[in-house]
């Protein structure tokens, strides 16, 4: 088999999986359980009781992992030329490095350095193996709730905006009327700002309460609006999944091109 030819063949293996290749399922079988592996030994790791007397075998975990994900990268760098839009051998893979799934691979590969322990983000790895693990249909709905957010962005966007103002000037105000009789815990308006977060999403911060009565309305004040404003982006959201799975039921027509719905 020549060079072509396998870099060909890899590039099917690890960029367009399909599960009529007994191979190719076997070796995305393999990474997935190696990821699940690592998520696994992550939160182990945090229980004292069983980090202190498994080191060894979580450091060796660790490297086996890390030296896997290295070699995977740096195969799927070398055939994605086989893509027409990465077919330049030095530009095209600089131009897949910089995508999203490529950084994300990159990130998961630094956090084996990384100061603070990020290895728990290596479980959104797996969306890259939803094809070959027999999950078409959630790999269809990700790209479905994916696309129909996209159209919202503006919307969650301004909702987004919405919340940020809010929060802002409710802070400003309480900070203006309790200060002065709670210094200690209305300091400033940033720690005030952290108590409208969590009053307006309904949280609360028991902690830190009004006890003027204007500051105790402008409390009511903020849970009410909270209510209205912050569930926005909700209903944002609400929207662009009904419309994902609407979607989901219709196919073009063969002669017009247009949607039919699926009985």
């Amino acid at each position: 088999m020549n060079h072509h030819a396998s870099r060909a063949r890899l590039f099917n293996i690890l960029h367009k999986p399909s599960r009529s290749n007994a191979l190719t399922r076997y070796i995305n079988y393999f990474l997935a359980a190696v990821i699940l592996i690592n998520c696994i030994a992550v939160a182990l790791e945090t229980v004292p009781s069983i980090a202190g007397s498994n080191k060894v075998l979580f450091h060796i975990i660790e490297v086996f992992s890390t030296s896997l994900f290295v070699v995977e990268y740096l195969l799927r760098l070398w055939v994605c030329v086989e893509q027409g839009r990465f077919a330049s051998p030095i530009s095209g893979k600089i131009k897949y490095a910089l995508q999203p799934l490529s950084l994300l691979d990159l990130l998961v590969i630094l956090t084996f350095w990384a100061p603070w322990d990020l290895r728990f983000l290596r479980i959104f790895r797996l969306t890259r193996l939803l094809r070959v693990l027999n999950l078409e249909g959630l790999d269809h709905s990700f790209k479905s709730i994916s696309n129909a957010l996209a159209k919202r962005k503006h919307l969650l966007i301004v909702a987004i905006l919405m919340m940020v103002i809010t929060a802002y000037c409710f802070a400003a105000l309480l900070y203006l009327i309790e200060h002065s009789v709670q210094p200690d815990k209305f300091s400033s308006i940033p720690e005030t700002l952290w108590w409208a977060i969590v009053t307006l999403t309904t949280i609360g911060y028991g902690d830190i309460t009004p006890i003027t009565p204007v500051g105790k309305l402008l409390s009511g004040a903020i849970v009410l609006v909270g209510i209205g404003i912050f569930a926005l982006p909700t209903a944002i959201m609400t929207a662009a999944i009904l419309d994902a799975g609407a979607d989901h039921h219709k196919k073009n027509c063969p002669h017009c091109g247009g949607d039919v719905t699926q009985g």
